[in-house]
């Protein structure tokens, strides 16, 4: 797993993220386009909360995510 020890405010579009990642496994291109943000937005939080130990990427060549633990609970 890919965790540091990051401090992570919980943004508008990590909780549509995390929504989502609860339902189940998510590629980064269904979370841009269930969310409607960039792109890059989505790269850029999915990093961040990758780097808290929130998510996971499980396969590199797809960019599918798992949520491993939810900040909210």
């Amino acid at each position: 797993m890919y965790r540091q020890d990051v401090s992570v405010d919980i943004t508008k579009t990590d909780e549509l993220i995390l929504d989502l990642l609860e339902e189940g496994r998510c590629t980064q291109g269904y979370i841009v386009d269930k969310t409607g943000r960039s792109r890059q937005q989505i790269h850029n939080r999915l990093n961040i909360l990758r780097a808290a130990g929130y998510v996971e990427r499980v396969h590199e060549s797809t960019a599918l995510y798992e949520l491993v633990e939810n900040p909210r609970s």
